[in-house]
């Protein structure tokens, strides 16, 4: 099974329309799929109490390898913030970008 299909897998056992995700990600975010990676993602903005932190990037849905897209990325050398959840509805987790490059990352995603 490739990455984009276990997304769509994913997508589909969270109740999300995988389609429309996909569509609204051509619009305004990014795109990457490989035979080994699958990712839809969006820029964003970390916000933590009174605090503002630009330069995040948001994780919809990935599946497979990961680093293949941190590679290339093209705002990596300036990225401050790595968001994702590791299931619908859980709280955002946000990892150091640079650390999220430098040691990899395996998002666990839910299949349940």
């Amino acid at each position: 099974m490739t990455p984009q299909q276990q997304a769509a897998n994913v997508a589909a056992s969270l109740g999300m329309d995988f389609t429309k995700t996909v569509l609204e990600h051509l619009d305004g975010g990014y795109i990457h799929s490989t035979p080994d990676c699958f990712i839809l993602a969006v820029d964003a903005v970390r916000e933590f109490g009174d605090s503002r932190y630009e330069g995040a990037i948001f994780v919809t849905l990935a599946a497979g390898k990961i680093q293949e897209f941190l590679d290339v990325d093209p705002h990596r050398e300036t990225r401050k913030w790595f968001g994702y959840c590791r299931f619908f509805g859980d709280k955002i987790r946000w990892i150091p970008y640079q650390r999220v490059r430098q040691r990899g990352l395996k998002l666990p995603i839910s299949q349940n």
